[in-house]
């Protein structure tokens, strides 16, 4: 397990640094443009939040299958969970940031970017967050019944 730092936070993953990083989809979606690029050296799970394909006001569709996923600390509220990984929707506070969740697990040799989310669409980010970059697929298993409430979390 390695210990990856970024602004002062830190995350543990089974993972090396890859030489150069990737590019990334979005430069703007990272806490100071920081992020590194990483191999997985063991399976994990992560977790995948969206709309199951459906549009909301404020809220373009998201697919259960994607490159974003969520890492590190996902004990929150939705809200919180929303505005820390900056989800794109006008306000994260609203039920609709997301209305699923989904498993994500990744295979040993999947390469990721790894670091901090930046405040975008309303959200102050500062969660963890991964882009899958290549590698073996990610298999996405939907979690079913109410995973998160608005207003408290539980762990």
């Amino acid at each position: 397990m390695a210990r990856f730092w970024f602004l002062g936070q830190t995350v543990e993953l089974p993972a090396v640094l890859v030489g150069n990083r990737a590019e990334t989809r979005d430069r703007s979606a990272w806490q100071a443009c920081l992020y590194s690029t990483v191999c997985l050296t063991s399976p994990i799970v992560a977790l995948r939040v969206h709309t199951n394909a459906r549009a909301f006001p404020g809220r373009d569709a998201s697919a259960q299958e994607g490159a974003w996923l969520l890492i590190g600390d996902v004990i929150h509220t939705a809200s919180e969970l929303a505005s820390s990984r900056s989800l794109p929707a006008r306000n994260p506070q609203s039920m609709t940031a997301f209305s699923h969740t989904s498993e994500a697990q990744l295979s040993s040799g999947t390469v990721l970017n790894i670091g901090l989310a930046s405040a975008k669409f309303g959200g102050v980010g500062g969660g963890f967050q991964a882009e899958y970059v290549r590698g073996p697929a990610i298999t996405f298993v939907p979690l079913t019944g109410k995973h998160w409430h608005s207003r408290a979390g539980r762990a």
